[in-house]
């Protein structure tokens, strides 16, 4: 089998037409390049140059040669490069646990840019916040504050929450001013909720109405966007994030029944455990994210 240095040390002679600087370009000793050069005509039985005055010409075979190794020893020193710059390479690891609504609409045009390993790991709320506890995951991103633990929090972003309804729901005539009568009607509505805690119905209604609204759900979808998909095709009600169902409603697909009197927002931010190993991971994806 012919050596591969050997092909390498033929390729710098044939395109420096001298030995000497053949050994610069390879950083070998003048008495190394000729030894190679030796080893491969004596292996293939063929001389490779003729030497002139001034230069090393090639042969006819040497010619040939060089024509049929040139390109395969090109590809092969970008396989080394690549492979070389991998090794040096040291990419940063985490895991980090979302909802799958947080996922589609804010991380999904940006993680994929990350020069990290990223694990995603999927569930609700509650779900994420038991999964950090027990180090299944080691970043949070997009949940609300909790004091279940003591865990970390860096604020994200705020996110409004609205009542919506479907398109086909004919809303009774000036019942929005009437409160006893608006709740009492919105009671007997088909309710879609994110959770059994119904957490999102109630603030909306305390920030509205100073109160909470009781209701009873129908169906439980722990997905707002499956929820605004449902209230396409289906009769119903929820409350829901603002800005995921924008474009549902531009395009009259839902409607908002009733006409917020506040803003209810709630702040959305990252969790962690100050306690762990993975900090610096953590603080490299929180500043990713901010790019």
């Amino acid at each position: 089998m012919i050596n591969l240095e050997w092909l390498r040390t033929f390729r710098a002679i044939y395109e420096c037409k001298n030995i000497t600087e053949a050994s610069l370009k390879l950083n070998m000793t003048q008495p190394g390049v000729s030894k190679h050069l030796s080893a491969l005509e004596s292996h293939i039985g063929k001389k490779l140059f003729e030497r002139t005055t001034r230069k090393l010409a090639p042969t006819e075979y040497g010619k040939f040669l060089y024509s049929q190794v040139n390109n395969p020893l090109q590809e092969l020193e970008k396989v080394e490069y690549y492979s070389n710059q991998r090794r040096k390479k040291t990419r940063s690891a985490i895991i980090i646990g979302c909802t799958t609504d947080f996922f589609n609409k804010e991380l999904i045009h940006k993680m994929y840019s990350f020069d990290m390993y990223i694990v995603t790991h999927f569930g609700t709320e509650k779900e994420l916040i038991e999964a950090l506890e027990i180090d299944k995951v080691q970043l949070l991103v997009g949940i609300k504050k909790h004091g279940i633990y003591d865990h970390q929090f860096a604020y994200i972003k705020n996110e409004e929450l609205e009542l919506i309804c479907s398109n086909t729901i004919d809303i009774p005539e000036n019942i929005e001013n009437n409160e006893r009568e608006l709740t009492k009607w919105l009671q007997k509505q088909t309710w879609f909720v994110y959770d059994n805690d119904q957490s999102d119905i109630n603030f909306f209604w305390e920030t509205n109405f100073n109160k909470s609204l009781k209701i009873i759900p129908r169906y439980i979808l722990p997905s707002y966007l499956d929820i605004i998909e449902v209230l396409k095709k289906n009769n119903g009600f929820s409350v829901v994030p603002k800005h995921l169902f924008e474009k549902e409603l531009k395009d009259n697909l839902i409607k908002t029944p009733i006409n917020s009197a506040k803003k209810s927002e709630q702040k959305l931010f990252y969790s962690y455990k100050l306690k762990n190993s993975n900090l610096k991971e953590i603080n490299k994806f929180i500043e990713g994210m901010k790019n």
